[in-house]
């Protein structure tokens, strides 16, 4: 089967051989031929990482009338990376169709901008539920011409407390706007959606059931003793150096953390959590994306819109919540029909959690073995300091701790001999963290003041 035979026209055709798509995946096959002649609502259920944004994007792109000034297709997405990507793919494959212009919207950036943006009507528009009901309260985009309006990853969407602003936006839609909703897992909420707003005559399509999980993902697991996860992690990191991964943490305080403490480890990493500003996001995903990083730290916030195809591995340092984020989270590796390994560590009196995911998703862990290196610097080891902040940066005895934990990740405990003077201050640190002490506070700012780490040596003030 190719995208010609699904009745794709030659303008995408065009597009889809320019980014070396050729073969048309399940979803696609079945989806895009019978959105480009039917109008009933949609229901599509397949996992992450099968290409369902050509599977709604390509019949959509071929029937948006150019001509038209008006929003006619409306993508709903539960993060600003998701949007983005969308967005940009849906650019891509347009590129040879005249005059389909696509503008994604999403919070975390000045409204102003997408106002201005938005003042030429645009046919597709990808958005967050937050930021278009803004825009829809302000008068902004007009969805009275739509045909189109699609929910992306909706499982996600409705998991992350969007469904009163979904419910909100599919109400001021044009009654006969073809619904389409696509999403991984298929949970109660959205469920109900479908029976509230989609009608009692829905086209469902339901890619491989009984396969939960991507089958090209191997899931495995690693057991690591009580106090040295973090030694387990670099163990595993060191041996597979050559590849690159994402590993996921529960909250941002802990991705913060686990950043900080592999700070100048051999691995160059990135962190991405939610409260990250827009400018700081986009550089360490297009960091990660151009390979400058081999690692991504992150909460589920990065669990869908990271499209990158070469990710071999994800590690889950702390277990999901459900198998839904199971999924999610490792449905970022063995995309594009590649395969890829999802990693779990269970410290040892965990390991019969596993059991859960097992059995809900009909799949079977192996076991990682390896014995780490614990570190083998002494504990009474330390190690002296300078650092250019002092009184006149607003540094006192007591705030210098708090500064450092904040900045380094290191427990204030590991502090001692401090010394605050007008423009410079000195510490000592115990011996362990100080390649992670001098990588996150070197050359970093304090109000200003461009940060310098003067190494002493052991206990040499």
């Amino acid at each position: 089967m190719s995208f010609a035979n699904l009745g794709v026209s030659e303008e995408i055709l065009k597009a889809l051989d320019e980014n070396n798509i050729s073969t048309p995946t399940e979803i696609q096959t079945e989806v895009i031929p019978y959105l480009l002649k039917n109008s009933k609502n949609v229901l599509a259920i397949s996992q992450t990482g099968t290409g369902k944004t050509a599977a709604f994007g390509l019949p959509i792109l071929q029937q948006i009338n150019p001509q038209l000034l008006q929003t006619q297709a409306l993508v709903l997405v539960p993060t600003r990376e998701l949007g983005q990507q969308v967005a940009k793919e849906l650019f891509a494959l347009s590129r040879y169709i005249v005059r389909i212009h696509t503008e994604a919207v999403f919070g975390g950036k000045k409204i102003e901008n997408h106002i201005e943006k938005l003042n030429t009507p645009k046919h597709i528009i990808v958005a967050t539920p937050g930021r278009l009901l803004d825009l829809l309260q302000r008068k902004v985009i007009d969805l009275s011409h739509l045909k189109y309006l699609v929910l992306d990853e909706a499982d996600i969407m409705l998991n992350m407390g969007f469904i009163s602003d979904i419910e909100q936006i599919i109400k001021q839609c044009p009654p006969k706007t073809q619904k389409l909703l696509f999403t991984s897992t298929l949970p109660e909420l959205i469920k109900k959606v479908i029976k509230a707003y989609w009608g009692s005559e829905v086209k469902e399509f339901n890619i491989k059931p009984e396969e939960l999980i991507n089958k090209n993902i191997q899931n495995q697991y690693i057991v690591y003793k009580f106090g040295y996860k973090f030694e387990y992690l670099k163990e595993f990191l060191f041996q597979n150096s050559d590849k690159r991964g994402i590993v996921f943490c529960r909250t941002q305080a802990a991705a913060k953390l686990l950043s900080q403490q592999l700070a100048g480890f051999e691995i160059k990493s990135g962190c991405l959590y939610g409260k990250l500003s827009q400018y700081d996001r986009n550089k360490t995903i297009n960091a990660f994306k151009l390979k400058q990083t081999q690692l991504l730290i992150a909460t589920d916030i990065a669990a869908r819109g990271i499209d990158i195809p070469d990710i071999q591995f994800i590690i889950h340092y702390h277990l999901p919540h459900n198998t839904e984020q199971y999924v999610n989270r490792s449905g970022r590796t063995a995309r594009a029909n590649k395969t890829g390994f999802a990693i779990s560590m269970l410290q040892e009196d965990e390991v019969s959690t596993k059991e859960v995911f097992e059995n809900e998703l009909n799949i079977q862990f192996e076991e990682i073995k390896f014995n780490p290196q614990i570190d083998k610097i002494q504990n009474d080891a330390k190690t002296a300091f300078h650092i250019n902040i002092g009184t006149r940066h607003e540094i006192t005895r007591k705030n210098i701790l708090d500064f450092l934990h904040e900045e380094t990740g290191i427990k204030k405990e590991a502090f001692s001999e401090i010394r605050v003077g007008i423009a410079q201050s000195s510490l000592i640190v115990d011996s362990k963290y100080e390649g992670q002490l001098y990588h996150n506070l070197h050359n970093t700012k304090h109000f200003h003041q461009k940060i310098e780490i003067e190494i002493l040596g052991n206990n040499n003030l």
